[in-house]
């Protein structure tokens, strides 16, 4: 069967996801005729969504349906075939069994991040020191970014990301730990994938024209995060008609822009962007409907870690004091597969999301047969 993204039409709006309580959301069918003939593939148009998708209840839809091919969909049968396609496709995709959640331990740079924000001083000892610290808290991969991505935040050179960089990245590969950069730049991921770094996660999802050929040609694993404007300009950009369905359609968009420029699927994780041109109670709709992010067939990053969601739920509570609350987000996100959880801390918000993750998909037992 077709992933997701490579059915005909991938880049085009409205797929499929679960909506939950068994409904589905997909394509309208735009006709009468069409919504016959999906009721000849068991699926039952149930209404109209905001963003011009609709819902859709699966009776006995087929995870197998014949292959997909080109053609006009706005032609009604064509249109039902197109429909049900991306609902097979999304539904497998769901199946697919989920990885255990990897640490991504978060080693900010900057002096303006907005927990931890200078805490490290200049040089190489503050950082080394951190790193040691979150890799005894189990962390799998160390996440440098020397540049903050917090609300409003100005953007930062090429000079002065490498010059807080570079050291900081050589000193690390003692420990021959993954190391990912969190960065904009295509210049920057460049030099650092050069010095030893194996992944590169961008959160303007590929704004720079030369990253994605980068990317490519190296090969390593990618980051891609959802996320309207910049850091500086994000929270302008907060208006949804329908906050799931737009966040998943622009998401599949930038998976097939990599995809268009090179990259390889087995290269890309997708990240939902909490806290990213959303609001506090967007940003905990995305944690709660986490789980549908799966439908898109790629592995899934969260990244929850003491953000201003959390502001109105724990008052009184400074970001550096919200590791509690990201434990729970992070369990919660783990629970509905994410496969990577990027934090400030680790330890105890491990140990949380591990046994989340092992819960919600527990191993099969072999029940022995009574003997006659």
């Amino acid at each position: 069967m077709l992933k997701p993204w490579e059915l005909p039409g991938a880049t085009m709006p409205h797929h499929a996801f679960p909506l939950g309580e068994g409904c589905w959301r997909a394509p309208a069918a735009k006709s009468g005729i069409c919504e016959t003939a999906l009721l000849d593939f068991g699926v039952q148009p149930l209404g109209n969504l905001a963003d011009g998708s609709a819902s859709y209840a699966i009776h006995r839809l087929k995870d197998f349906l014949p292959p997909l091919t080109e053609g006009d969909v706005n032609d009604p049968a064509h249109r039902a075939f197109w429909i049900a396609s991306r609902l097979s496709s999304a539904r497998a995709a769901m199946a697919q069994p989920t990885p255990a959640p990897q640490f991504m331990g978060i080693l900010n740079l900057t002096p303006d991040s907005f927990s931890d924000g200078g805490i490290f001083g200049g040089g190489t000892m503050g950082p080394l020191y951190h790193a040691q610290c979150l890799l005894a808290e189990q962390a799998d991969i160390l996440d440098l970014g020397a540049e903050s991505t917090r609300p409003g935040a100005s953007a930062v050179s090429v000079e002065k990301q490498l010059q807080r960089l570079m050291p900081v990245l050589e000193s690390l590969l003692q420990f021959q730990t993954p190391l990912s950069i969190d960065t904009r730049s295509a210049e920057v991921a460049a030099r650092c994938l050069d010095a030893g770094a194996s992944m590169i996660n961008d959160v303007s999802g590929l704004s720079d024209p030369n990253m994605a050929p980068l990317l490519a040609e190296n090969g390593c694993k990618t980051v891609l995060m959802h996320m309207r404007g910049t850091p500086a300009t994000m929270q302008k950009h907060t208006a949804y008609s329908h906050l799931l369905g737009e966040v998943f359609d622009e998401l599949m968009v930038l998976a097939q822009r990599a995809l268009g420029s090179g990259m390889a699927a087995e290269q890309i994780i997708l990240d939902p962007g909490i806290g990213f041109a959303k609001t506090a109670i967007q940003s905990q709709q995305l944690i709660a409907k986490f789980e549908c992010f799966r439908a898109l067939g790629f592995p899934l990053l969260a990244g929850p870690s003491r953000k201003s969601f959390m502001t109105d739920l724990l008052p009184g509570v400074s970001a550096a004091q919200r590791d509690g609350g990201t434990a729970g987000a992070a369990a919660l996100c783990a629970a509905q597969g994410a496969a990577y959880l990027r934090l400030h801390r680790g330890g105890k918000s491990v140990d949380a999301f591990k046994v989340a993750a092992a819960c919600a998909n527990p191993q099969p037992v072999e029940v022995p047969c009574p003997s006659v």
